[in-house]
């Protein structure tokens, strides 16, 4: 362990001098775990009863306001500003998409279809265990006054398939059809519950005009787009701000038939770019900023953890948002990539006992009251996730040099002759955290090249089998385990294989095992086989943590996160310096 974290602190300064734009923390990665002469670490401990899972705080006492207050300033910490209906995920995405673009129905995280909202659709009907009629209203129409119909649902749904987002449509659906203008049917191929929920109101869902569309320049589809949510976008700064004013003529005039997240509590939204993490701590303590999200390293700014209550001038949210996701890495198995990964077993095992998950989850800030590490390939707040992989006995890839060089040796190389590429994004891993990788696999005897870019490219290059080894990423992991994978390993949702690009029958028969029957026996069969192969490693799930100025009595929490446009203000909101009140 001291010779790793030595060749830390060397990677760390390579890192920092050429690392790019990436969030950078104050916690490093000497966690102290493991052997000082073998470097192998003790198999993490079970850590899910010491982080919050429970929702707290996002509410302050106040008089709150009557009438729609004039601007909210909330942080993005991706400098990509597009808004356009289909962009890539990034964390800009996940702020606009609910205030530009509805959804069929809107059903709060963890909640079923009897609690579905309508908005676009205005009932939902159970034919049978697969099967929904689902009517939509008659006068919707996007901010353009195109007239949105059961041609453009299915139109977007199709589209979001194909932009490799809604992945779920290739691998849920058996059908989706059209009756008449106003009225669809679908069919499911799975009974599991959230499946009908996701399809009805995912964030990679994005109901838009066909014609607008195809006819719509990419400048106009950024700057200028036709949206069917209740805000369009006013101004777009590339890499600065983009700020959404709410549409005063919205089509649906009924306000008890919109859902809680299409309400336009504030007339002006504007999303601020800031990358640094510390610049949106600064940015919040200099009333510059309403609104950010923040890192576990600058929560005691902000929040006195031991009382669990704000500091005075503040609102804290803290707690899950949704379904529990999951930060894992993956290994290329494209046989036709022509990477060394795919057909040596021994070699995927060795870069994967080189990764520490311990300090790779302190090298984001975070700490064990904030994040819990897994032992599977599922978050361990997934439903389905078995208490005998938290035994100690149960080996994950447990950090270990040691192992690692010794899986390498047996896959035939010796120190620094496999060369791999490995893919992290800026917007979601740190300096630190890409110097954990760096010198775990150094330690181990890998020579590696780290491909640290912006999320926008990370969201191309995770598609193309010929440009990475490793990825680490995060994915949502589903209310249980077998939705999760599902999601990851279908492939019926992907145009080559899976997340990872796997092309194995086996693989593919435990799935489906595990769809049809979610036991313990198909659960544990399918986990076992992803690490008997060393395709993929979990790493850890984070809780969210979001600041506000006391002015917002009330965070709103959607499915992306804090939604300005849904929370409620004080009567005498103020927003930050230089907002137009």
């Amino acid at each position: 362990m001291k010779k790793l974290l030595a060749s830390l602190l060397a990677v760390t300064m390579l890192v920092g001098c050429g690392g790019g734009s990436g969030s950078s923390s104050t916690s490093g990665s000497s966690s102290g775990s493991g052997s000082s002469s073998s470097g192998t670490a003790a198999a993490p401990a079970a850590t899910a009863e010491t982080m919050q899972t429970e929702a707290q705080g996002g509410k302050v006492e106040g008089e709150a306001a009557t009438e729609q207050i004039p601007q909210v300033v909330k942080v993005i910490n991706s400098a990509s500003t597009d808004a356009s209906p289909y962009a890539f995920n990034t964390p800009s995405r996940s702020s606009t998409k609910e205030p530009l673009y509805a959804t069929l129905f809107w059903i709060q995280p963890g909640h079923f279809l009897e609690d579905a909202q309508p908005w676009i659709g205005k009932s939902i009907t159970q034919v049978d265990d697969y099967t929904y009629d689902i009517e939509l209203f008659d006068y919707v129409t996007d901010s353009k006054g195109n007239a949105i119909t059961a041609e453009d649902v299915l139109w977007s749904y199709e589209y979001s398939y194909r932009n490799q987002e809604l992945l779920q449509y290739g691998t849920d659906v058996e059908y989706f059809k059209i009756i008449d203008d106003y009225h669809m049917q679908m069919k499911v191929t799975k009974t599991i519950p959230g499946v009908i929920e996701h399809l009805m109101r995912a964030a990679a869902i994005t109901i838009v005009d066909k014609d607008w569309y195809e006819g719509a320049s990419d400048e106009e589809r950024q700057m200028n787009p036709a949206t069917t949510g209740r805000y369009m976008v006013e101004k777009n700064v590339s890499g600065s701000e983009i700020v959404l004013v709410a549409n005063d003529d919205y089509w649906q005039k009924d306000e008890t038939l919109l859902p809680d997240v299409a309400k336009a509590n504030v007339k002006r939204i504007v999303l601020k770019v800031i990358t640094e993490d510390s610049m949106r701590a600064i940015g919040l303590e200099n009333k510059e900023v309403d609104i950010s999200s923040i890192t576990a390293a600058n929560l005691h700014r902000f929040y006195d953890i031991d009382s669990k209550t704000p500091k005075d001038g503040y609102n804290v949210f803290t707690g899950l948002t949704g379904a529990p996701g999951l930060i894992s890495c993956w290994i290329n198995m494209d046989p036709n990539s022509g990477r060394p990964f795919s057909s040596n077993v021994n070699l995927r095992k060795a870069a994967l006992y080189a990764i520490s998950t311990e300090d790779f989850m302190l090298a984001s800030g975070n700490t064990f009251s904030t994040a819990t590490l897994t032992k599977a390939s599922t978050s361990r707040l997934s439903d389905g996730y078995l208490p005998e992989w938290d035994e100690d006995s149960y080996d994950y890839f447990n950090y270990d040099t040691a192992k690692a060089k010794e899986f390498l040796h047996e896959a035939g190389y010796k120190d620094g002759e496999c060369e791999i590429i490995v893919l992290m994004s800026i917007s979601l891993f740190n300096d630190s955290q890409q110097a954990v990788v760096i010198a775990g696999l150094e330690e181990a005897g890998f020579k590696v090249n780290l491909l640290a870019v912006d999320q926008a490219l990370f969201l191309n290059y995770r598609f193309e089998s010929d440009q990475w080894d490793m990825i680490f990423d995060y994915k949502g992991s589903g209310d249980n385990a077998v939705t999760g994978w599902d999601t990851l390993y279908n492939p019926v949702g992907y145009s080559n294989g899976s997340v990872c690009f796997t092309h194995d029958d086996k693989l593919v028969e435990l799935l489906e095992a595990a769809v049809k029957d979610a036991s313990d026996d198909n659960v544990r069969a399918f986990n076992a086989y992803l690490t008997d192969n060393a395709i993929q490693k979990g790493l850890y799930t984070i809780m969210t943590l979001v600041v506000a100025q006391d002015g917002i009595l009330d965070m709103y929490i959607s499915n992306q996160g804090v939604a300005p446009q849904a929370c409620t203000y004080s009567k005498d909101f103020k927003s930050a310096v230089g907002a137009k009140n």
